[in-house]
């Protein structure tokens, strides 16, 4: 039996739906999209397809949960990132001095 919530024409691709939309749009644009449709099964559940609208709304609900915590993810690693370049000692040679590997010439 096909999961009414994700069905198999939406995952028998080498790409999975979901992940084609989310390509061809905005991060905001996505959200947005995520978003709506948990509005739209919240919306019609009781007059449409009952539980199985809540679930698909739950389903794009954890999307969009995850996308945020990917986001979150990301901004933690580049701000990770640039602290460490920006507080990073310079030699007097012009090398920026790190804390593992060989120095890196900056110019």
């Amino acid at each position: 039996m096909s999961d009414p919530v994700r069905p198999l024409h939406y995952t028998s691709g080498r790409i999975e739906c979901i992940e084609s939309i989310e390509a061809s749009m905005t991060p905001q644009g996505f959200k947005g999209f995520l978003k709506g449709n948990c509005i739209k099964y919240l919306h019609r559940y009781e007059n449409k397809n009952g539980k199985e609208d809540l679930l698909k709304c739950q389903w794009y609900l954890e999307q969009l949960l995850t996308y945020l915590d990917r986001e979150d993810n990301f901004r933690r690693s580049i701000e990770e990132a640039a602290s460490i370049v920006l507080n990073a000692p310079i030699d007097p040679d012009g090398y920026m001095v790190q804390r593992h590997g060989p120095p890196e010439r900056l110019s």
